[in-house]
């Protein structure tokens, strides 16, 4: 390969890295889950290891911007601790529904909301999904399954 395609390789390469960025959220995440949060987990799992998430954010920062990071990275995590770790699992939902998801949605707002009644043992986070269900509540006052959410999750925190 000649020295002007490599360089043009290099450009489109680095061309496709900062387009993924900007393109469709749910698509940079399939990307860096399957270029580099997937084969990571594979490997630690291949050897009996949990991920190091700290070593695998490292790798994602190398090509993406911190956001696109900090997503992938915590939507890998909801994935890898779900039924592993409640803890770590209801953490990881509280962020990525605080930083990513569309509060307007109030079906997801719920459907969150209702992980963390079923799986935290945390009383910020049953504060948190507290909120968003009340959002949800406030918006659509007939819905009676946002009520039992909310009321659910008030009863925790008494």
């Amino acid at each position: 390969m000649s020295k002007f395609s490599l360089l043009i390789l290099v450009s489109v390469l680095t061309v496709s890295s900062v387009h993924a960025q900007k393109a469709d959220p749910n698509t940079t995440d399939s990307i860096i889950l399957a270029q580099i949060i997937n084969p990571a987990e594979e490997q630690a799992t291949s050897q009996g290891k949990a991920p190091n998430w700290d070593l695998i954010t490292a790798a994602v920062k190398v090509k993406y911007d911190e956001t696109a990071t900090d997503r992938a990275v915590t939507k890998a995590e909801i994935y890898y601790y779900y039924g592993k770790d409640w803890g770590k699992f209801s953490t990881a939902i509280v962020h990525f529904t605080e930083a990513y998801e569309d509060k307007s949605d109030y079906k997801l707002m719920n459907k969150n909301a209702k992980f963390i009644l079923r799986y935290s043992t945390n009383p910020e986070e049953w504060k948190t999904a507290q909120t968003w269900v009340k959002t949800a509540m406030d918006k659509e006052p007939a819905n009676a399954a946002y009520k039992e959410t909310y009321d659910n999750l008030a009863a925790k925190l008494k």
